[in-house]
């Protein structure tokens, strides 16, 4: 089967009809190209549309060779023990709170990254969310990528703030479909679950129809902590409620507790740094499953084939239009 490694040019091939109309309405075009004698008994109306329409084909056989045309030498397949992971990352403004060091989203993201570089056995996806979910990186077992991707993000990646935790659970359930492996979604939250489509009670009974374990972690001190912010100025300051009263963000342990239930997981609560440290050491011991991959052996190129016939049909069509002048 012929695959593309840039797929995406191929829509440049959508300006082929449109060169061909500008090429037929100029007039006096100049191409530095020899004509051919044979070319002389030839109509001229015929001449008019040929070679425009011989350069426009050219045209459509660079693009095919930009997108790199190619064919799979062999397939080899290999069992491996290994689990998926969909880590699941709350990136709403409480996540700014500073009963971890240096705050919620910093001991998160280090803690995390330290779990992707000792992962070595089956395939990660990110996925962040506040108010709305997207996903950061799709599964891949690179985790120099996942770091570098993890790094860019930061409390504020996610414009509207917010809590989704059923929506994340939703996302990561559609990167993890299809997989053979175990399926794990790893969720860091430390709120309450108040935005969103989905709530987080029937995300996970969705889950568990797919055979998806979660394993669920609050992150924070049991009272809760103040959030801070920041003025036009820099000055910093802690939220507070319409009496005057300090906000504390608090994370929903009840819920994810059940969630964690309903599909075979389990939840934890990471209260300081060393906790979650802990809490990813034992999430890495799980159960692991074997499973078949598949890997491209190599690939056999065939972007010389037309771009071949594209330099032949770019030669044909310029020694044609020489011929139009001189006829004309």
């Amino acid at each position: 089967m012929v695959v593309f490694l840039h797929p995406a040019i191929l829509w440049l091939a959508a300006l082929a009809p449109i060169l061909f109309y500008i090429s037929i309405r100029r007039k006096g075009v100049s191409v530095p190209f020899p004509g051919i004698s044979l070319a002389k008994p030839l109509p001229r109306a015929r001449l008019k549309w040929l070679p425009p329409l011989l350069l426009s084909l050219a045209f459509v056989c660079f693009v095919i060779a930009a997108a790199r045309p190619r064919t799979a030498e062999g397939v080899q397949k290999k069992k491996i023990i290994g689990v998926d992971v969909a880590l699941a990352i709350d990136l709403s403004g409480s996540m700014q709170a500073e009963d971890l060091k240096p705050d919620r989203i910093g001991a998160a993201k280090a803690t995390l990254k330290k779990f992707i570089k000792g992962f070595n056995q089956g395939r990660m996806v990110l996925v962040a969310f506040a108010g709305r979910s997207f996903t950061q990186c799709p599964l891949t077992s690179d985790g120099n990528i996942l770091v570098s991707l993890l790094d860019q993000l930061d409390v504020g990646s996610v414009r509207i703030d917010g809590t989704a935790i059923g929506d994340a659970v939703i996302n990561c359930i559609n990167k993890l479909k299809g997989s053979s492996a175990s399926k794990v979604i790893v969720l860091l939250t430390d709120g309450e679950n108040n935005a969103g489509a989905v709530d987080p009670i029937t995300a996970a009974r969705a889950a568990a129809k797919e055979g998806i374990e979660i394993y669920a972690i609050g992150i924070g001190t049991p009272g809760g902590a103040p959030v801070p912010a920041y003025g036009p100025l820099g000055q910093k300051f802690y939220l507070q409620d319409q009496f005057g009263h300090i906000l504390l963000a608090k994370v929903d342990m009840n819920t994810l507790r059940e969630m964690a239930a309903i599909t075979g997981g389990r939840a934890f609560r990471a209260a300081d740094n060393k906790a979650l440290e802990d809490i990813y050491d034992a999430i890495s011991h799980m159960k692991k499953k074997e499973l078949t991959v598949e890997k491209i052996r190599g690939y056999h190129e065939l972007f010389p084939y037309p771009a071949g016939l594209g330099l032949m049909l770019l030669f044909l069509g310029g020694a044609l239009f020489g011929a139009r002048r001189r006829l004309s």
